[in-house]
């Protein structure tokens, strides 16, 4: 898991006698959750990258790369994706046959396999996260460097926030 590390921890805590930032962040939030969850965004970008692919695969071929580029059991990759290990390997049995991820044996348990990505897989997986930078950077053109830096500060320190609490949540 992911370990997040706060460094404004000594930052004086928000007053909480104004409710109108927080509904504002709520509502934008809202917005941005809805519009990275939409399938017609999603098919946009796949398209820009020339990749042909659905949202499922390019989740899976993400979270192995994301969690060290190493292999993994279908069981572990359901896991880290939210679902049942039946999804996960039919998912993988598309991917397989598209030569975007290899299955192995798995050294502990000649029994299983393991999953990792190939070379196609990262290949594909880099021109849909450069499609995805590129429509990020055309989303923040007219912005200010400035207004952009401030941005990127603040949305760390607020992932970095999520962090701890889905990691505080896991331990209940």
């Amino acid at each position: 898991m992911l370990k997040a590390t706060n460094s404004r921890a000594t930052t004086k805590p928000r007053s909480r006698t104004s409710r109108a930032p927080i509904d504002q962040i709520q509502s934008s939030l809202q917005i941005v959750a809805q519009s990275t969850h939409q399938v017609r965004a999603h098919e946009q970008l796949l398209r820009a990258a020339g990749v042909r692919l659905d949202r499922a695969g390019a989740a899976l071929l993400y979270k192995l790369r994301l969690h060290g580029g190493g292999s993994y059991r279908v069981t572990a990759l359901a896991a880290l994706l939210g679902v049942d290990a039946p999804t996960v390997t039919r998912k993988v049995q598309q991917l397989e046959r598209r030569g975007y991820v290899a299955r192995e044996s798995d050294p502990d348990d000649r029994r299983a396999s393991r999953i990792r990505l190939t070379a196609s897989g990262e290949a594909t997986l880099d021109r849909i996260l450069a499609a995805h930078r590129e429509r990020l950077e055309r989303l923040f053109a007219p912005w200010r460097d400035e207004d952009v830096r401030t941005f990127a500060t603040l949305l760390e320190r607020f992932s970095e926030s999520l962090l701890t609490d889905m990691e505080n949540t896991d331990d209940h």
